[in-house]
């Protein structure tokens, strides 16, 4: 069906009606949906609605394909094919290709003489950095630092510097081995995210050099597809075990309880540190600080204690004793992993072993996101 009827179901997504309505006679829900997909760049919030139904009254399948797509670097118009490509598949079993129809997906313009040109691809400019692997991207007026992280094998969770404070969650300490990669130096900016999306949804805005907040995961996902359009590169969000391996500063590491200090005022912006000022009744008013205020870990990161809580890719999930390899979490589940506590979690929260978690469409002004990147 995507083969034969992709382009015209994508020039009038009307024609999906009758073609939906031979294959799967009666629900209407579904049809409406994806009708709708084809033409709106919200697939992930659409099927994230129906995945965060009670398990039993849907089957896995949607939960699965939330996932797949709310990742997905593609733009609307191969979405669409793949969305339809990929209900066939989940609820028949018919596997469907879109080979062939993979036509240019940038939007197209008209110049002076009529023809139809596409528009032009905004590419980073990416600088090395003198005496290290680490690179600088320009991207517009925005400008971030990627920090390479060497490969290496480490002990995952709650280990002995840790202490009393250490959560059940965070245990058992289970051996990791990663692959190199690099890291955000910093949380993505307000300046770089109104640079891509064009509008700054932070809490409190303060400045282009403050971490972007009240951002959930889906919005994360959307503002790397479009980051990684605009750039030709192929930012992510860091797997759990990414973080925490860069947190504890890599081969590098001194075993510190945060990021870079065992004193949290050295390296975070907490709840004892991060308030003013009081309101009319004598309260205090916590809020983000501006990105790179405090002490660099041994790898040079900045804020992976405090600050914000940062989005991963994975889901959440329990440890086991087993030792792994680039682990990615769970395959499912209802919650994404958070990491590095906040300006207003107590200095506890911002050990770099701690672990929270929240559903990817919730937006908090403690939530941000750091980028990642595969060597």
């Amino acid at each position: 069906m995507v083969s034969v009827y992709g382009r015209e179901i994508y020039r009038n997504p009307d024609r999906l009606k009758n073609l939906m309505g031979d294959l799967f006679s009666g629900e209407e829900r579904i049809k409406r949906l994806f009708r709708r997909v084809l033409v709106e760049d919200k697939l992930s919030v659409k099927v994230y609605e129906i995945a965060q139904k009670p398990a039993n009254e849907r089957p896995p399948f949607y939960t699965r394909l939330a996932c797949q797509f709310a990742e997905a670097d593609c733009r609307p118009m191969e979405f669409g094919l793949e969305v339809v490509a990929a209900l066939v598949a989940g609820l028949t079993g018919e596997k469907l290709t879109t080979s062939g129809v993979r036509q240019p997906l940038r939007p197209e313009s008209t110049d002076k003489a009529g023809q139809k040109t596409r528009k032009r691809k905004i590419l980073a400019q990416v600088f090395p950095v003198s005496g290290s692997r680490n690179k600088i991207v320009q991207l517009g007026q925005a400008k971030f630092d990627m920090v390479y992280v060497e490969g290496g094998t480490f002990r995952m969770g709650a280990t002995e510097e840790q202490g009393e404070e250490a959560k059940s969650n965070e245990r058992p300490v289970h051996e990791v081995s990663l692959a190199e990669f690099m890291i955000g130096q910093c949380t993505v900016t307000q300046a770089l995210w109104m640079e891509v999306m064009g509008k700054n949804p932070s809490l409190g805005k303060r400045g282009g050099n403050y971490p972007v907040n009240k951002v959930s995961w889906i919005d994360c996902q959307k503002f790397i597809r479009r980051l990684n359009s605009q750039t030709g590169l192929k930012f992510r969000l860091p797997t759990e075990a990414e973080w925490e391996y860069a947190a504890r500063g890599g081969k590098k590491s001194k075993g510190y309880r945060y990021a870079g200090s065992d004193n949290p005022d050295r390296v975070g912006w907490y709840k004892e540190n991060s308030w003013e000022k009081c309101d009319a009744e004598g309260n205090r008013l916590w809020h983000v600080h501006e990105a790179g205020g405090k002490k660099a870990n041994e790898l040079g990161i900045f804020d992976m204690s405090g600050n914000l809580w940062e989005w991963c890719q994975d889901w959440a999930g329990d440890y086991d004793t087993r030792a792994r390899t680039d682990p990615k979490g769970d395959l499912t589940g209802s919650a994404r992993v958070v990491r590095g506590g906040c300006f207003r979690a107590v200095a506890g929260r911002c050990r770099v072993t701690a672990r929270w978690e929240y559903v990817p469409d919730q937006s908090r002004d403690f939530l941000g996101l750091r980028l990642a990147l595969s060597l």
